[in-house]
Formats: C-alpha cells, sequence, structure tokens
C-alpha cells in the first residue's frame, strides 16, 4: 500500500510538471490574492518506517476515522504557517514500532503546526507546487500524550493554472478555480520520550482558498 502512495505521489509530479510550457505563472492565477487555505484529505499511518524488520501484523494504519483536515494562513512570499489535526485508530494485530498491539485498540490523535515554504512559488512552477514543511506537534495514543517533530513535504497541484478552467480574465475569481488537489508525505519522531510514537504519514485529498 505504501509503494502504492509513492508511486501515485511521484507520477502526479512527473504530469504536472510536463505541463508546465502550457500555462500561466504562478502569480497570473488571481485577480485576487488569497492567504487563507483550507484543506480534508485521506490520511495513513504507518509507524514501522524506521522498523527492519517489521514484525507481522498491518504497519500501515487508516482505521478510525482516516480524516486530516488543516487550515494555513501565508504571511509571506511563498511561506505559510499550517495546523493540521488527524483521527486514526490501530487495530489489535497491528504493529506499532516493531511491537505487536495487544490488549485494546489504539486511538490516535495527531495535532500539527508547521511552516511551509513553496517551492513552486520560489521558481515560479505552474500547475505543480512542490512544497517543504517542518514543525513541531503533539500525538495522544490512547492516554499517552508525546511531543512530536515533523519533516516532509508535498505537492499542490492547481486547477487555477490549467488554461481549459478560464474563460477570460474575468473569470479568474470562480470559486471552483481556487480548488485544488494535495498530496503530503511527513516524517514525526518522537522527541518528549523514548518508545513508541514515531511514524511517517501520508495524506491525499482536496484544499481551498479564500
Amino acid at each position: 500500500m505504501k509503494k502504492t502512495i509513492l508511486t501515485a505521489f511521484f507520477g502526479l509530479s512527473l504530469i504536472g510538471f510536463s505541463a508546465q510550457a502550457q500555462v500561466i505563472h504562478k502569480y497570473e492565477r488571481f485577480m485576487q490574492d488569497y492567504k487563507w487555505k483550507v484543506g480534508a484529505s485521506y490520511n495513513m499511518m504507518d509507524f514501522n518506517f524506521n522498523h527492519s524488520p517489521v514484525p507481522e501484523g498491518a504497519s500501515m494504519i487508516s482505521g478510525g476515522i482516516p480524516a486530516k483536515v488543516m487550515i494555513g494562513y501565508e504571511f509571506a512570499p511563498n511561506l505559510s504557517f499550517e495546523a493540521d489535526f488527524s483521527m486514526n485508530e490501530m487495530e489489535i494485530g497491528n504493529s506499532m514500532n516493531g511491537v505487536v498491539v495487544t490488549g485494546e485498540k489504539i486511538s490516535v490523535a495527531n495535532f500539527n503546526g508547521s511552516f511551509a515554504y513553496s517551492l513552486g512559488g520560489l521558481f515560479n512552477i505552474p500547475v505543480a507546487d512542490p512544497y517543504i514543511k517542518a514543525g513541531i506537534g503533539h500525538l495522544r495514543l490512547n492516554q499517552v500524550d508525546l511531543t512530536m517533530a515533523s519533516a516532509g513535504g508535498g505537492i499542490n497541484f492547481w486547477i487555477a493554472d490549467i488554461p481549459a478552467t478560464k474563460s477570460s480574465r474575468y473569470h479568474h475569481d470562480r470559486a471552483y478555480r481556487r480548488i485544488g488537489l494535495n498530496v503530503e508525505a511527513m516524517g514525526r519522531s518522537n522527541i518528549s520520550t523514548e518508545g513508541a510514537g514515531s511514524h511517517a504519514q501520508y495524506s491525499a485529498g482536496v484544499f481551498y482558498i479564500f
């Protein structure tokens, strides 16, 4: 499953970059300057990405409510602050950081605050807008609270950069053109205590700017 997600991640990026010569520049997307962004995505978490060999039992989880929601604000050119929250659930028999889960299910709640820098904005790349991201957050495993450091990146795909979505300059700010697609991969490390908690999180979804 993880290989499938990563294959799709890089495949979409190649499609976006191949369309670069046919579209307008990033700063010609809209007539107004939109600073806020909200998003919702499907997410999966891998608690064994840094363990080998992995014990029997699924290591990539998406149970419970496998949704991630986020809100972001661009406070400087290409630089945004983003906050996201996600929930998952680990079943008995799954493995977490090299140990098989027994006894009871583990509810996973994840909150993070991060700074994201747009490489697409820096290099004026249309359609596919790659970014890097780092921050700190909080992970709750049932009644256990952990502090997490995170780093990773993703790609935003802008519908507004596709020529077929606009019929004239006056249609640049139509609501449907402010919708985009996002894929993201983040690594998160437990920095509060030794033990369980470190994981990788993969997500794919939609965003809207306003």
